[in-house]
């Protein structure tokens, strides 16, 4: 008997009331029960035979009912074993409610396992992928009718771009370097112009000390509060008692449009001229650059993107049919029938450990065992008939695809031949060279700039009036030079986004990219 256990384990439990009962009703009730538990064996064989089967044949409606007769007629007639009762002991009402109680748990297990429906789960997916086979076939025979008379217009679109690269940086790295060499040289003397500045503020102060004709003791004083402790002049002046309409002649030097003033001006337009210079002709040389860049690049781009159009849809059409047939394979073929299994392996674990009794343990184990035959036996069956298809179609509709479907596609050895000849160019590179000095060259102008701004070993007397030019310069010779830098870096973006060697490289990828993608969705 397969599932005795439960049998044996209820009528060992009731065979403690043969004592408490009357002779009658203990074997009134005993042969109920045995007969009950008689048919809960017979019904489970016949079961499990239902959910064992490997024909072509649905089975969750035939499971699904006789499950839920078998489990209708256990439960009731555990509810009627006591009938002819007119008050049962409390005892046996206990027994009867607890077997009922473990039943209902055992029946709902079962029932949440779902054996009928991932049976026919398993038996679907394997026929339907022997048919998608087939359909599959005839459209890969279909697509690889490539479209090869635009090949002449390809090679003439990719010829004339490749001529027309060489000429993009005529104009535009001749500028740069020169722009570059002399924005750094300027850059360099900062320093040194500062401290002449620093220099010839203490010579101008000193020859107006000796010019007003102070006390020549008062005058080392001066001279040494202002440049030894850094104090303001008039501040210096106070501080010694000198008479303040003198201090007022010594500090005629420092009055915008005398003679420091004039200095100051002269030796920051040697560092500014130079620096707004360099911008600009930096600038002028990436404008170069825009009307090859983008425009030219934009019409070669149109053109080849007209060329390919014979050969978008074929490539469209491959790309859709390698996605479904992917994931078809990935959605109904052998993964998909080891994760029914699986899943209905973790719900019938999931049902014996929910049972209460080792009885019941007992009757879930011999029903699995006898389940997962046919279980494992389809995704044995799938296993066979996912390899075929994939034997078929691997490298094509299926897995990693291969350079000769690709090459099926599209005429892709031209087209890499045609892009690394433009790369060999290093237009790119150059590009990005570019971009990188115009980017750092403008970082280094500022910092020049800003450097004028900060003249901390100065009087704040000659500190204004340094300001005052550091303002003036910077409005005329600043401003408009960083207008240009910041275009030129609009520029040199463009070009970079639209250089040429983009679009060869696209057209040597087109098809590639797609078939990868096909590819990567499928996995």
């Amino acid at each position: 008997m397969a599932y005795e256990a439960r049998a044996q384990e209820l009528e060992q439990r009731y065979a403690f009331f043969k004592t408490t009962l009357p002779q009658a009703d203990y074997d009134r009730v005993s042969l109920a029960l045995t007969a009950l538990l008689k048919r809960r064996e017979e019904g489970l064989v016949a079961l499990a035979e239902v959910a064992a089967e490997k024909g072509d044949r649905k089975i969750a409606d035939n499971f699904r009912s006789k499950l839920d007769d078998l489990s209708k007629l256990v439960l009731n007639g555990l509810a009627n074993l006591l009938e002819g009762y007119k008050e049962p002991p409390q005892n046996l009402i206990a027994f009867r409610d607890i077997a009922a109680s473990e039943e209902n748990k055992f029946w709902e297990g079962l029932a949440r396992c779902k054996l009928g429906e991932t049976h026919d789960e398993q038996m679907l997916i394997c026929n339907r992928l022997e048919e998608k086979a087939a359909i599959y076939g005839t459209h890969w025979s279909n697509l690889t009718q490539t479209e090869k008379d635009l090949l002449d217009k390809e090679r003439y679109a990719a010829g004339k771009l490749r001529e027309t690269v060489g000429k993009m940086m005529e104009e535009a790295v001749p500028a740069h370097s020169t722009g570059i060499r002399d924005a750094l040289d300027a850059a360099s003397k900062v320093e040194q112009l500062k401290k002449q500045i620093n220099d010839k503020f203490k010579e101008l102060l000193r020859e107006a000390v000796k010019r007003v004709g102070i006390d020549p003791k008062k005058a080392d004083q001066l001279l040494d509060l202002i440049e030894q402790q850094r104090k303001n002049i008039k501040d210096a002046g106070e501080q010694l008692g000198i008479d303040p309409a003198i201090m007022d002649k010594i500090l005629e030097f420092t009055k915008p449009g005398n003679v420091f003033a004039s200095y100051v001006f002269t030796v920051l337009s040697l560092a500014y001229s130079p620096l707004g210079a360099a911008a600009k002709l930096i600038g002028k040389g990436a404008k170069a650059l825009l009307p090859v860049s983008q425009a030219y690049v934009d019409q070669c781009t149109s053109e080849m993107l007209a060329f390919m159009g014979g050969r978008k849809g074929v490539i469209m059409s491959f790309s859709t049919v390698r996605r479904e047939a992917s994931d078809y394979v990935l959605n109904n073929g052998y993964e998909k029938a080891k994760q029914y299994r699986a899943d209905a392996v973790k719900a019938m674990e999931d049902w014996q450990n929910a049972q209460a009794t080792d009885g019941l343990k007992a009757n879930v184990r011999t029903f699995t065992a006898r389940a997962d035959e046919a279980l494992t036996y389809w995704v044995e069956f799938m296993r066979k008939v996912h390899q075929a298809f994939i034997d078929k179609y691997k490298g094509i509709l299926v897995e990693s695809i291969s350079t000769e479907t690709i090459d099926a596609l599209a005429d892709r050895p031209f087209y890499e031949q045609w892009a690394n000849g433009i790369d060999r160019l290093d237009l790119d590179q150059q590009l990005q060279r570019l971009y990188a000095g115009l980017y750092e060259i403008q970082g280094n102008v500022d910092r020049a700039f800003g450097a004028f701004t900060t003249f901390n070993e100065l009087p704040l007397e000659g500190q204004a009036r340094l300001q005052e030019t550091v303002n003036q310069l910077d409005r005329e010779v600043r401003a408009p030079a960083t207008q240009e830098m910041q275009e030129a870096l609009k520029t040199m973006d463009a070009a970079r986004g639209r250089a040429p060697t983009t679009v060869a490289k696209a057209a040597a990828r087109a098809a590639q990219e797609i078939a990868q993608q096909a590819a990567s969705a499928g996995r």
